[in-house]
């Protein structure tokens, strides 16, 4: 995004993949991990979904806003020396909130700009996982009740199943072309497949590094032929897993938790420190620069936005609301139905 080079990843499987992939990749795995636990200790499909939207939509749409109405202004005043015209269509600022605020990101640019930056034209690019993230939430939600009700945890194979054969065939066929959208959309349903079956199954799943180091050694192998779209869900997910599992670092995130600030902040500020030159620091200055700025809008979006929100999870009012609602149990059925 500075106009540093090319990705090496990139650039060594010719377009189909790069670092950022990976680690989307990476975050998918995890997310449906937790996201499995969060919905078996909720147990109740109206409560979950009140807890993901919480989570999702007010830093999102906070996100939008100062895109909107912080950054774009700064660029379009940048680049044509005044804001005259900033607030007409095509592409407004109006038009980029309309059309984005239920997540199917539709308006990628504001006002033409960004044309000449190394990516051009996108103010928040890494936004279009999100609209995946939250179908998968869905998923989790119905095949979840489903699994409430017959006590059956197989059922979530099947998804894992069917998304793996559709991205292994689609991105069997294309070789190692660039990944189209329909495709990378189904990769990402794999690895969050993979992470909801292996909280599931956790008690059947071996965490050892000899497994950990034949994971590396598959990947690094197949990573230039097409045997690596078979083998990268489950060679990069059970990698991730282990990482996360054996690494020394717990709850540092417990009372400040700056993930999904830093996803939704870091594409737009890398922007516009772009925009104003910064990458004429060389690319450490450049990238310690948008990562501290990122921190910084992180943390405001925590304490300001989510935080609060998230605060609304177990509210008395909506904790009622649910208590009217529940999931219909088959008799003799417990909360605690996964392994």
């Amino acid at each position: 995004m500075g106009g540093f080079g090319v990705d090496p990843l990139f650039a060594l499987t010719k377009g189909a993949e790069d670092g950022g992939s990976v680690a989307v990749d990476c975050f998918f795995v995890l997310s449906g991990f937790l996201i499995a636990r969060s919905f078996e200790r909720t147990a109740h499909l109206g409560r979950y979904l009140w807890h993901r939207a919480l989570r999702i939509f007010p830093g999102f749409w906070a996100c939008l806003v100062v895109v909107a109405f912080g950054v774009a202004p700064i660029l379009y005043a940048h680049e044509r020396a005044s804001l005259a015209g900033f607030l007409s269509p095509p592409n407004s600022p109006w038009t980029y909130l309309g059309s984005n605020a239920m997540l199917v990101m539709n308006q990628y640019n504001i006002a033409g700009l960004l044309a000449n930056a190394p990516v051009p034209l996108l103010f928040n690019h890494s936004l279009w996982t999100l609209q995946y993230e939250f179908l998968c939430y869905l998923m989790v939600g119905a095949l979840g009740t489903l699994v409430l009700a017959t006590r059956r945890p197989a059922i979530f194979l099947v998804p894992l199943v069917v998304c793996f054969a559709l991205f292994a065939a689609a991105s069997w066929h294309l070789g190692l072309e660039p990944v189209r959208t329909p495709v990378r959309a189904f990769e990402l349903y794999t690895f969050f497949a993979v992470g909801i079956c292996a909280y599931a199954f956790r008690d059947r799943v071996p965490l050892r590094g000899s497994f950990a180091l034949l994971s590396v050694l598959l990947i690094a192998c197949t990573i230039t032929t097409r045997a690596y779209v078979v083998v990268l869900p489950f060679a990069l997910s059970y990698l991730t897993l282990y990482v996360a599992m054996v690494l020394p670092v717990r709850d540092f995130d417990r009372r400040c938790d700056l993930s999904y600030g830093i996803y939704i902040y870091a594409f737009p500020i890398s922007q516009l420190l772009t925009a104003l030159g910064a990458a004429r620091v060389g690319f450490v200055g450049y990238f310690s620069a948008a990562y501290l700025i990122s921190l910084w809008f992180a943390a405001a979006s925590w304490f300001g936005i989510e935080k609060r929100f998230l605060a609304l999870k177990n509210a008395a009012l909506t904790s009622k609301l649910w208590d009217r609602v529940r999931v219909p149990l088959r008799e003799g059925s417990s909360r605690a139905v996964l392994p």
